[in-house]
C-alpha cells in the first residue's frame, strides 16, 4: 500500500456548476495533502453517515452489528469499525502497537461480510467495507474497489462511491487497476477527473503515464494541472510547461482578467504554486535553479517563497551527485 500522501490541486468552485450535486466537494483539500487512509476513511465515513461518535464495542462486535443489526445500528458499526482501523494505522504509523485487536480470523470474517451484503443498496456501506478489507490485507480487494468503480451514474449522483474508490485505490498502489481508473480521466464530472488523475500518480506503467500525457492540454486548468504533478511522481516531465504555468501568478490574473468570478480564492492559487514547486523540485531540471532562486528571492506570498526555497536547496543538493554521474 502507498506509504507517501497523494498530492494534487484544488479547483475552482467557480469553474462548476452550481447546480451540480457536491456532497464530497469540500473533502478535496484534506485528502490531497495528508495520507488518504488517514483522514480519507474519517472524512468519508463522516460525509456518509455523519460525525464519528466512540463506542467500546470491538471491532469483531462492530462487524457482527454491521452485517447483522438494523439500519441505523449498522451505520453506527461502520462508522465504528472504520474509526477503529484508521486509529489502529495511525499507531502503527507511529511505530506503537494497534489498540484494537483482532483474531486470526478476523480477515475471514470481513471477506465473509463483504460476501453478505453483496444486494446491499448502500454502496457506501461497501466502499467503508473495501477500505477496511485492503487494511487487512485481502488479495481481492482490488476487484472488489474496481466494482464499485463501475456503479451507473444514477447510483452514485454525486460521485462520493466512486470518488472514494478511486482513492482507496491510490493507497493500495497496485499498478494492474490502472486500466479501471483511466476512463475517469474523460468523466463529465470535473472532481472524479482529477481523483483518476490523482490515483495515477500512485499507479505507474506506460498505459498510465500516457493516459496522463492524454490531458495535459485539457481546457481545465486544474486538471492538466494535477496531470502535471502526477507524471512528476512517475519521473515524466511531459507536463513541465503546465506546471511553470502553475508557479506563475500571470496564469491566474489571465483567468480573472476574462473571467473576474474565476480564481478569486487566494489559497487555491497558493496551492497550486506550491504544489507546482514541488512538482519540479521532484523532476530535478538544473535549467529551473533560477526560477526557483527567483521566487524566493522576489515572491511576497511567504509560503509559496518556502516552497521555491525548499526547490532550490533541493536541487543545489543534488548537483554533485548528477554531475559525478554524468563524469
Amino acid at each position: 500500500m502507498s506509504e507517501q500522501p497523494i498530492e494534487g490541486l484544488e479547483p475552482d468552485p467557480a469553474l462548476q456548476d452550481p447546480e451540480a450535486p457536491s456532497g464530497y466537494r469540500n473533502l478535496w483539500v484534506p485528502l490531497i495533502v495528508v495520507p488518504f487512509l488517514v483522514v480519507g476513511v474519517i472524512a468519508l465515513v463522516f460525509v456518509f453517515f455523519g460525525a464519528i461518535r466512540g463506542r467500546d464495542a470491538t471491532l469483531e462486535e462492530n462487524l457482527q452489528a454491521m452485517v447483522s443489526g438494523g439500519t441505523n445500528e449498522r451505520k453506527q458499526a461502520t462508522i465504528s469499525l472504520v474509526a477503529q482501523v484508521v486509529e489502529n494505522e495511525q499507531m502503527i504509523r507511529d511505530g506503537r502497537e494497534p489498540k484494537w485487536e483482532t483474531s486470526p480470523e478476523f480477515l475471514e470474517r470481513l471477506q465473509q461480510a463483504w460476501q453478505d451484503t453483496a444486494a446491499e443498496e448502500n454502496m457506501n456501506l461497501r466502499l467503508a467495507l473495501a477500505r477496511v478489507l485492503a487494511h487487512y490485507g485481502d488479495p481481492e480487494v482490488r476487484g472488489k474497489l474496481e466494482s464499485l468503480l463501475a456503479i451507473p451514474d444514477e447510483e452514485d449522483r454525486e460521485g462520493t462511491v466512486r470518488f472514494g474508490a478511486l482513492e482507496a485505490l491510490a493507497v493500495l498502489a497496485d499498478p494492474a487497476a490502472a486500466p479501471a481508473v483511466i476512463p475517469f480521466l474523460n468523466h463529465e464530472d470535473l472532481y472524479l477527473r482529477l481523483g483518476a488523475a490523482a490515483a495515477l500518480q500512485a499507479l505507474p506503467g506506460e498505459e498510465t503515464v500516457a493516459a496522463l500525457r492524454g490531458v495535459l492540454g485539457d481546457a481545465d486548468l486544474a486538471l492538466r494541472g494535477m496531470a502535471a504533478i502526477s507524471l512528476s511522481h512517475l519521473g515524466d516531465d511531459a507536463g513541465h510547461t503546465v506546471l511553470l504555468d502553475l508557479v506563475d501568478s500571470a496564469t491566474y490574473e489571465a483567468i480573472q482578467a476574462a473571467d473576474s468570478t474565476k480564481y478569486g480564492d487566494p489559497n487555491i492559487i497558493q496551492n497550486n504554486r506550491i504544489r507546482a514547486l514541488q512538482a519540479l523540485a521532484r523532476l530535478g531540471r538544473p535549467a529551473d535553479m533560477a526560477l526557483f532562486v527567483r521566487v524566493a528571492d522576489e515572491e511576497p506570498d511567504p509560503a509559496v517563497r518556502e516552497a521555491a526555497m525548499r526547490a532550490r536547496d533541493a536541487l543545489a543538493a543534488a548537483a554533485p551527485a548528477r554531475d559525478a554521474s554524468q563524469n
